[in-house]
């Protein structure tokens, strides 16, 4: 969609699409950061000719995070320098809100134009809506949303799965195999080392939907312990409200659907296997 967006722009605008992390992404960047070097002579030379800067549109910056957040650094500096210069504008697109959380923690946040731009969900009626009408989905339209919320990239998937004639089953255990990677890359299973934690977190988002930055903060022993399990991308934090939530609808479905309350997180390991199919 943000690509969509951008080729219709027209001139100046250059889309970036982040590649998924992998173990040659520095190699890759090494080329692209070339290429950003290409990308900086011509729009001097845009500007010269229009009387404006050019734009350069990062999709997918959240790819950056578990492995190579220096590039994403670098990629900032570089946009805080263009902006002293006024040679072109950077937009940093993510559907993680760990990537606004560490970009306004560094110094390059100071020549941001704007605060995070934080476009929200569909909301059910709208999800329905899109099902029915887009891809044509009557009898299941309500069950596929209570798997996936109103992310439009994941109804989109869903919508995907379903008309290539995957059962309701098929896709919700599917949808289900994610959440319970999260909560391990979280750290918060039985036997890890946020589980205490993660247990007072789920409780109280169960209870509210979602809390405060300050108040979720207060649930972690420390600064270590926040970092790490907000990082994790099991929670999301919403810039544009200050609060955090479930990171998706299917966590908290997972959650919901599979253990009781959550309040324990009870042997949640061990019982995936046999809860997830049930």
């Amino acid at each position: 969609m943000v690509k969509t967006a951008s080729s219709k722009v027209g001139r100046g605008v250059v889309y970036v699409d982040v590649p998924a992390c992998n173990d040659n992404l520095d190699e890759e960047f090494g080329v692209a950061f070339g290429a950003l070097k290409a990308f900086k002579r011509g729009a001097k030379v845009y500007k010269a000719k229009h009387g404006r800067p050019a734009v350069i549109v990062y999709d997918n910056v959240s790819q950056l995070i578990p492995k190579h957040p220096g590039i994403l650094d670098t990629l900032q500096d570089d946009a805080k320098k263009s902006s002293d210069d006024h040679l072109y504008i950077a937009v940093f697109v993510s559907s993680e809100g760990v990537v606004p959380r560490r970009v306004e923690s560094r110094s390059s946040w100071s020549r941001a134009k704007n605060p995070p731009i934080e476009i929200g969900d569909l909301n059910e009626e709208e999800s329905i809506k899109y099902l029915t009408e887009i891809h044509k989905i009557t009898e299941k339209a309500e069950e596929l949303y209570q798997l996936v919320g109103g992310r439009i990239l994941e109804l989109k998937d869903v919508a995907t799965d379903f008309l290539s004639g995957q059962s309701i089953e098929d896709i919700r255990e599917k949808i289900l195999l994610e959440p319970h990677n999260k909560l391990n890359s979280a750290k918060i299973l039985e036997g890890q080392k946020h589980h205490e934690a993660g247990k007072r977190v789920i409780d109280a988002l169960l209870r509210s939907k979602e809390i405060n930055i300050d108040e979720f903060r207060k649930l972690f022993a420390n600064e270590e312990e926040y970092g790490e399990t907000l990082e994790a991308n099991m929670f999301a934090f919403h810039p544009s409200i200050n609060t955090v939530g479930f990171q998706s609808q299917s966590i908290e479905y997972y959650i919901r659907k599979n253990y009781d309350g959550f309040a324990d997180l009870v042997s949640l390991s061990s019982n995936y296997a046999s809860t997830s199919k049930s």
